[in-house]
């Protein structure tokens, strides 16, 4: 068990995703950064038949590396490189020290929604759980067949019965689960909210309001590259998709 643990940190540190204190002061501040058009021979080289768009070259949070922000298959990414641009790092970089993921925040900035967009989010709600009132709000995008977000609720409906969150849900049946696209144009069309949700709600009304609601939120879901379920959009146009446990959550709804 040791090697193993031992081989994990040679692995990161190599990779440059676990340096001590001492060793990043001794680092420049700032990585001269190739251009975009060099790293992108290297990233259509390495990704061969895939279609990988790099769009931008800068310096990343951490001395010696850069951060490469790409499009791929219509989501973006981020990857790392060196000052020559010959060597690509795929993977995250965490701050030991600030507790941080700071690939994580980088790419929370870059899918950001707009202010236009959550007006938009506004007008796909289903139903909201907890106090209109409440000091803080989320949109939690849910499916109902989908199995993590009964986990994630339970956290969401307990900070709602204590006042502390307003949940605005936002139904997005997903292709694999059969029937749960109708289940959820039925619950709009019949005004129904969270009891009927939780108690797997059916039936044949299947009106125009809530067909066109629907596949609002499939077309507003594609368009930011949102793929599954359950995702968290926050105030702020930040979203995480994933099941976040109650300190996580309220580390983020208090984080400025």
């Amino acid at each position: 068990m040791r090697i193993k643990s031992a081989m994990v940190i040679l692995v990161l540190i190599s990779l440059g995703l676990l340096v001590s204190p001492a060793l990043r002061a001794a680092e420049p501040k700032d990585a001269s950064c190739p251009d975009a058009a060099a790293v992108q021979e290297k990233v259509s080289a390495t990704f061969a038949g895939r279609q990988v768009m790099v769009k931008k070259v800068t310096p990343s949070p951490m001395p010696g590396l850069c951060q490469v922000h790409v499009l791929a298959s219509e989501k973006n990414q981020i990857l790392y490189t060196d000052a020559s641009g010959r060597y690509l790092v795929l993977g995250q970089i965490l701050d030991a020290q600030d507790k941080k993921n700071l690939t994580q925040t980088a790419l929370e900035e870059l899918n950001r929604l707009s202010p236009e967009d959550l007006e938009t989010l506004k007008g796909l709600v289903a139903f909201t759980l907890g106090p209109d009132n409440a000091p803080k709000t989320l949109y939690f995008v849910t499916d109902p067949q989908c199995p993590y977000c009964k986990q994630a609720e339970t956290t969401l409906e307990a900070m709602a019965s204590q006042g502390v969150l307003s949940v605005r849900y936002v139904l997005f049946p997903l292709p694999i689960h059969p029937g749960a696209r109708e289940s959820c144009i039925a619950l709009i069309c019949d005004k129904k909210g969270h009891d009927e949700f939780k108690s797997n709600y059916k039936s044949d009304n299947q009106c125009p309001e809530g067909t066109e609601k629907i596949d609002a939120v499939m077309k507003f879901m594609q368009a930011h590259g949102i793929g599954g379920t359950p995702t968290y959009i926050f105030s702020d146009g930040t979203f995480r998709s994933g099941v976040m446990d109650r300190p996580a959550l309220e580390n983020k709804l208090t984080s400025p």
